[in-house]
C-alpha cells in the first residue's frame, strides 16, 4: 500500500512518540511504500532547530517523494472553495497534500482527520488521532 505521511506523523516520529514510532515502523517493515511531498517537507523543516535537521532529513529521504502536479493544485483550490462556501475553512497546505495523495493513489496518515473532510481521500489515523 502507498501512504503519504502527514507532517504531524513525521514530527511525532522524530520526537519519539512511541505509538507513532511503532505504527510507522510497522508499516515500513511490512514493505508498504511510505511517501512524503513538498508540503510535508516544508512544514516539518519550518519547526526544526539546526540540530534536528539531520534526523529529519534522514527520515524524509527514506520516503518516496510524490510530486504535486498542476491538476492536483487545481483540485486543492477547488476543495478549498467548495468547503469555504459551506462555512468550512481548510488550509491550502492540507488541500495540496490531500490532492497529491489522491492523484498518486495514496492514503494519508494523519492525526488530524478533521483537516481532510473530502470523502474521496483515504485517511489512516495515527494511534493518537483527533477524531
Amino acid at each position: 500500500m502507498i501512504y503519504l505521511v502527514d507532517s504531524d506523523a513525521v514530527i511525532d516520529y522524530l520526537k519519539g512518540f512511541d505509538s507513532s514510532v511503532v505504527f510507522l515502523s510497522g508499516l515500513a517493515n511490512d514493505d508498504n511504500d511510505l511517501c512524503t511531498c513538498s508540503v510535508v517537507i516544508a512544514e516539518v523543516f519550518s519547526g526544526l532547530a539546526l540540530q534536528e535537521q539531520a534526523p529529519a532529513r534522514g527520515l524524509l529521504d527514506s520516503y518516496r517523494f510524490l510530486s504535486t502536479s498542476e491538476a492536483a493544485a487545481r483540485q486543492a483550490g477547488e476543495w478549498r472553495f467548495q468547503f469555504r462556501t459551506r462555512g468550512v475553512t481548510l488550509s491550502t497546505t492540507d488541500m495540496l497534500l490531500a490532492a497529491t495523495a489522491l492523484e498518486h493513489g495514496s492514503a494519508v496518515i494523519t492525526g488530524n482527520l478533521a483537516h481532510f473532510p473530502m470523502p474521496d481521500v483515504n485517511l489512516v489515523p495515527l494511534p493518537r488521532a483527533n477524531i
